[in-house]
């Protein structure tokens, strides 16, 4: 049993190969755990965004339930194609994923805010610098999935989070 955190976890499914990947952990793992059985996936690794508590929280039960590879890093399984970003800012570990069109951005963007600086590791400039550098340069159709809250596109993320009109 997980905490009751207000994050965000995600399963991203390569359907014709039958394999998918997690992406963080700290949500309530049930509905993902009931699509990986609906769906017959196989997973093979899970992503991790950074390392704060409630993203990590489910690791350890993902990895003894699955054998899954545990990586910040870019990762080709079945027809899922998956390209890691360094986002440092909200945390030194940052991570933004590219899979599919779709930003998996942990807490570096969301809907109409960005992530909090005010942690150990946070800066606001540093993660202004990863979103003005990694993410802007992104297609503006590309879907955000971050850490926290809804989906958002980086087209709706310009117009706007005030966060963003600095840059």
């Amino acid at each position: 049993m997980h905490p009751t955190w207000l994050s965000n976890a995600y399963l991203v499914g390569d359907g014709p190969a039958g394999v998918a990947v997690f992406v963080d952990s700290g949500a309530p793992l049930e509905p993902l755990l009931a699509a990986v059985e609906r769906e017959r996936l196989t997973p093979t690794h899970l992503l991790v965004t950074h390392g704060h508590e409630d993203h990590v929280s489910g690791n350890d039960e993902l990895v003894a339930r699955f054998g899954l590879e545990v990586t910040s890093g870019g990762v080709e399984t079945g027809g899922l194609r998956i390209e890691a970003l360094a986002t440092p800012g909200h945390s030194d570990d940052g991570v933004s994923f590219l899979v599919e069109g779709l930003c998996f951005s942990g807490d570096t963007l969301f809907r109409d805010s960005i992530g909090r600086t005010d942690l150990p590791g946070g800066d606001h400039r540093r993660i202004l610098k990863s979103i003005r550098e990694k993410l802007l340069p992104l297609p503006e159709e590309t879907v955000v999935v971050p850490g926290h809250g809804p989906l958002t596109t980086l087209a709706r993320e310009k117009e706007f989070n005030c966060f963003l009109k600095e840059l």
